[in-house]
């Protein structure tokens, strides 16, 4: 039978080999990696284009005119480029992140990131009404795959044979 620190000694080697086999011994399952990929293009081009928004409120760095705002409650770009900045490019970056470091949230992160630009999209479809995009469609189509990866990760997550 084990003292109390010889117990407290098997504790701790298998707290670290548990620990060992999470971080590097294996590979995020494919549907991470295409979560983690899909959420770091459109981190990054959302951080390029609302920091150019709030680095030049008047739209010229990226050759739109504050004319489009008419109708909605803005004047300048400032705040629609924070809001950019923030949700669409800092929010799916941080659900990369979740997902790289394998947290149990991360599937939901990546549906949460999902259904934000979804939102984020349809805003902007109703703000700016009659300017028909093909970069709309492409990002409702981005943003509803992010959220079903998301989604199909965390039902794959959650069933028994995920602990392979």
């Amino acid at each position: 039978m084990l003292s109390g620190d010889g117990r407290l000694r098997v504790a701790i080697v298998i707290a670290q080999q548990t620990s060992a086999q999470q971080s590097s011994g294996r590979r995020l399952p494919g549907i991470a990696r295409l979560a983690v990929g899909m959420e770091v293009f459109l981190g990054i081009g959302a951080l390029l284009g609302g920091g150019a928004l709030i680095l030049a409120p008047d739209g010229h760095l990226l050759g739109i005119g504050t004319s489009i705002l008419a109708g909605t409650p803005f004047t300048s770009f400032l705040v629609p480029g924070l809001c950019l900045f923030g949700f669409v490019g800092v929010g799916p970056l941080v659900a990369a992140v979740v997902a790289l470091g394998r947290k149990s949230i991360a599937p939901l992160a990546a549906v949460a990131v999902g259904l934000t630009l979804i939102g984020w999209i349809a805003t902007e479809m109703v703000a700016l009404a009659g300017l028909g995009s093909l970069a709309w469609s492409f990002y409702l189509v981005l943003g509803t795959s992010i959220a079903a990866v998301g989604f199909s990760w965390w039902r794959f997550s959650r069933s028994p044979s995920a602990d392979r």
